[in-house]
């Protein structure tokens, strides 16, 4: 199966969010990488990392943003795809996936996903594992990882294939 190429849209959502927020949060690390369709008919574009001493935070969106009428069909949790991190000093994330989306967006939705606790500052790499959400199987390639290099922000994906 040939992939089709996605084409990744301006950061709009993710900009919008971060004016409304007044300066008060900012991207430190910021990279714009389609992880693929990890939930059905939407796909997971990644913006960038928040980085502060209360825990790191993965930004992205949904392209296009979620439809209130899916829930009914798809049900309460189908966008629900997962995150876990890894660094090169083998510190303890938790995989807890707490975050929150922008239910409004439709282009594209904002959302956040804690990466799990604090990037340490002596930390030089960062894997961000993905994994789609449950019951669903991306019908081309998606990205299971991203390893970010600290602190110059340099971004190498790894991708999966559907079968």
């Amino acid at each position: 199966m040939l992939d089709v190429m996605f084409r990744i849209p301006p950061r709009t959502a993710t900009d919008a969010y971060l004016s409304k927020m007044g300066g008060s949060v900012r991207l430190d690390i910021v990279f714009d990488v389609d992880l693929g369709e990890l939930v059905e008919g939407h796909h997971v574009v990644a913006r960038g990392l928040e980085l502060t001493d209360a825990g790191g935070v993965l930004h992205y969106e949904f392209v296009p943003g979620l439809r209130e009428q899916e829930e009914e069909t798809k049900g309460p949790f189908f966008w629900y795809w997962m995150l876990s991190t890894e660094d090169d000093l083998g510190t303890p994330y938790n995989d807890y996936n707490n975050g929150a989306f922008d239910p409004d967006g439709e282009t594209a939705a904002h959302g956040t996903r804690h990466l799990g606790g604090p990037v340490p500052n002596t930390a030089r790499l960062l894997h961000l594992n993905f994994t789609p959400a449950e019951g669903w199987t991306p019908p081309r390639s998606w990205c299971r990882q991203l390893d970010i290099s600290l602190p110059d922000g340099h971004v190498t994906k790894s991708r999966t294939s559907p079968h």
